[in-house]
């Protein structure tokens, strides 16, 4: 065992003891902190260690170069890529932004280019054959099918994803009278709903999403804030329903709890406002399908460890829409395509130029550019990408300079503020703050302080909320008093209005600092000890999901003094499942849990504000990107204020993401296959 430390790097008391600290534990401790800052956890640099471990013969600096290998496809995967180019003219550019992120100068700037060499040798030379595989069937960590490095459970699940969105595609939806959707989709025109006393007419391009999405077997929607997703959803439902489809027959759904209750409000109350509804429309509004998200709709079992359905056990619904895919991973997706039954349908919808799943692949994203070229998705005309904002023409400034400012920075504006027509005015300090459309302010450290302040006593805190925090709610059966819940729903609502967005946990600027900056001051508001670790009113935020209950990656909650039946008195975490409360005490959820006064902007995809507060970081990250920016600004509804470096901001702006997927091709691949191949 002794013979395996030093490969991995560790830390031990016999390294120690024997003097055993190596050059290569030296770098690899240096890499740690790099791939932190490209957005992975410090661990991810041992798990390659690991695996590295497993060529036993290797010298140091091939060991090294192959563990830097191994966190590049890591960094790839982060960043919603499923392949990463690592040979060829196609690699040059790639692997070299990777490795710099990785060998920052001065220390290793020297030997970026001997390790890119070594990195060349493995891989030409089969350098490392127990760790890279070959050929696509080959049963290793890591496969290398030129020119791209795949992960060998990531490459085999985009080949299955691509086989049945294939099937998809080609199917169509033959079946459907085209005559039938025309009146269909007239008749719903013709019965807007009214939204904020105007009458909410369907565009022409609106119009054609849903006409889209209700003729095919898969239909890809994307758009970015204010292009009207939400009344698409609503507008399919209804057409659906014209064409003889029932409530029970669609099943909405989106990849975590946030977005799925916010779907399922957002189109409760679209088809509430319908002025004229016809009898199809009265009917939804009795039996709107709930949405959920992914997880419980393919029935996750905790204790199997296992969904409930998949190909031999197929879900019922005809129709399938997934809201806010910006976030659907590759390997959800493939589960979810793999459980529709034959003859079923796929709607898929979100913006693409957000920032992907944290997980591996960026399914809408990867399927998008495929119309674009005019091949695989477009020959069945099922892509759409909205281009119209209606939050731009609203009444609404605040939203409107939202969407402008969202716009510039998706086209690489860098001149965002400078801009004699910019929609960012500038704030030289906290107190010039409006709280409306979007504003900058200058400055970093000692900048921060104060726009907390006003944040938290402008955005957070209220004598209303206070009443609702200082009440002790009672659970009997598992159930709120309708009076306990009707407050905690108003608290729920009143917690989500406002959020600090940052983009990393770590760091002065980054999420953890500011949540503990928060909590200090509602502690000295609530006049208690400052080692209390929370109290109740403070918002929170699941890390992680937990199967076990039914919690997941990104929910969000308030903390609440709970008294249960049986006497027993305790803080208490409370989310929202579709239309119902769960409260779980803070110490069934272990480190599950954090505070959430402040969240990474990857945490908030689903989520949408009143107000959001963007915190740059101190200097330039690699993971500090046009997309980024982008998702954190258009997360507001009415105001979002940047506090940070312009010059920072412009780097971040200028700077897209490197993504690479074999989706496409894939699809194209099996679409090629002669029938019953």
């Amino acid at each position: 065992m002794k013979a395996v430390y030093p490969m991995l790097a560790l830390d031990t008391a016999w390294q120690r003891g024997s003097g055993a600290a190596t050059q290569f534990a030296s770098r690899i401790a240096r890499l740690k902190q790099a791939a932190v800052d490209l957005g992975l956890e410090a661990g991810a640099v041992h798990l390659a260690a690991e695996i590295a471990a497993l060529e036993p013969d290797l010298n140091d600096e091939a060991r090294f170069a192959l563990v830097v290998l191994i966190v590049i496809s890591q960094a790839a995967l982060a960043e919603g890529s499923t392949r990463f180019p690592v040979s060829g003219d196609a690699a040059k550019e790639p692997l070299e932004r990777k490795l710099e992120a990785l060998m920052p100068a001065p220390i290793e700037a020297g030997a970026r280019a001997r390790v890119a060499e070594k990195i060349a040798a493995i891989l030409e030379s089969d350098g490392a054959p127990a760790v890279i595989g070959r050929n696509r069937d080959a049963r290793r960590p890591l496969l290398f099918l030129k020119p791209y490095l795949y992960h060998e459970r990531i490459y085999h699940a985009e080949q299955r994803l691509a086989e049945r969105l294939a099937a998809l595609v080609d199917r169509g939806a033959a079946a459907l009278n085209r005559k039938a959707i025309a009146n269909a989709l007239a008749d719903v025109a013709a019965r807007p709903a009214i939204k904020d006393g105007a009458t909410a007419m369907l565009s022409s391009e609106q119009l054609r999403a849903v006409e889209i999405a209700v003729s095919s077997g898969l239909a890809i929607i994307s758009g970015g804030p204010g292009t009207g997703k939400t009344s698409i959803i609503a507008a399919i439902l209804r057409v659906l329903a014209r064409l003889g489809v029932s409530s029970a027959s669609v099943a909405l759904a989106a990849p975590t709890g946030k977005a799925a209750h916010r779907m399922n409000e957002s189109i409760r109350n679209m088809i509430a406002a319908i002025e004229r509804p016809a009898a199809e429309d009265l009917a939804l509004r009795k039996a709107l399908p709930a949405s959920s998200t992914i997880h419980r709709l393919l029935g996750y079992s905790s204790t199997r460890r296992a969904f409930l359905h998949h190909r031999g056990n197929p879900l019922e619904a005809e129709v399938v829409i997934v809201d806010e895919a910006s976030m659907l991973d590759l390997t959800l997706m493939e589960r979810l395509a793999g459980a529709m039954r034959p003859g079923a349908r796929i709607v898929i919808i979100g913006d693409a130029d957000q920032i992907p799943s944290v997980a591996a692949g960026a399914v809408l994203r990867d399927l998008l550019p495929a119309a674009g070229k005019g091949e695989t998705l477009a020959m069945a005309g099922a892509c759409i990408t909205l281009s119209e904002n209606y939050r731009v023409k609203s009444d609404n400034a605040g939203g409107g300079a939202i969407g402008l400012a969202a716009a510039r920075i998706n086209e690489g504006r860098t001149d965002l503020i400078s801009a004699h027509d910019s929609p960012v005015e500038r704030r030289k300090v906290a107190g010039e703050i409006a709280f409306s459309g979007v504003e900058f302010l200058a400055g970093a450290w000692e900048s921060l302080p104060p726009f907390l302040a006003r944040f938290s006593r402008e955005q957070v805190e209220s004598d209303e909320y206070a009443a609702l925090a200082g009440r002790t709610y009672a659970l009997e059966g598992g159930k709120f008093r309708p009076d306990d819940s009707t407050a905690l729903k108003e608290m729920l609502q009143r917690v989500s209005r406002a959020r600090i967005l940052c983009l990393t946990r770590i760091g002065r600027f980054g999420a953890d600092a500011v949540n503990a900056r928060m909590h200090r001051e509602a502690l000295l508001r609530a006049g208690l000890s400052q080692r209390a670790q929370m109290i109740a009113g403070e918002p929170v935020i699941v890390l992680r999901n937990d199967y076990g209950h039914m919690l997941f990656n990104g929910d969000q909650g308030v903390l609440v003094n709970l008294a249960e039946r049986s006497g027993r008195r305790s803080l208490a975490a409370v989310f929202e499942r579709d239309t119902r409360l769960e409260a779980f005490r803070i110490e069934m959820l272990s480190d599950a849990i954090d505070l959430c006064y402040a969240m990474t902007v990857h945490k908030a995809q689903g989520s949408e504000f009143d107000c959001v507060g963007l915190i740059l970081p101190e200097h330039d990250l690699p993971l500090l990107s046009r997309e980024m920016i982008y998702t954190a600004v258009s997360r507001s509804r009415h105001s979002c204020v940047i506090l940070g470096d312009e010059d920072l901001l412009k780097k971040a702006i200028a700077r897209r993401i490197d993504r690479f997927s074999g989706l496409t091709d894939a699809i194209s691949t099996h679409r090629a296959k002669p029938p019953g191949r």
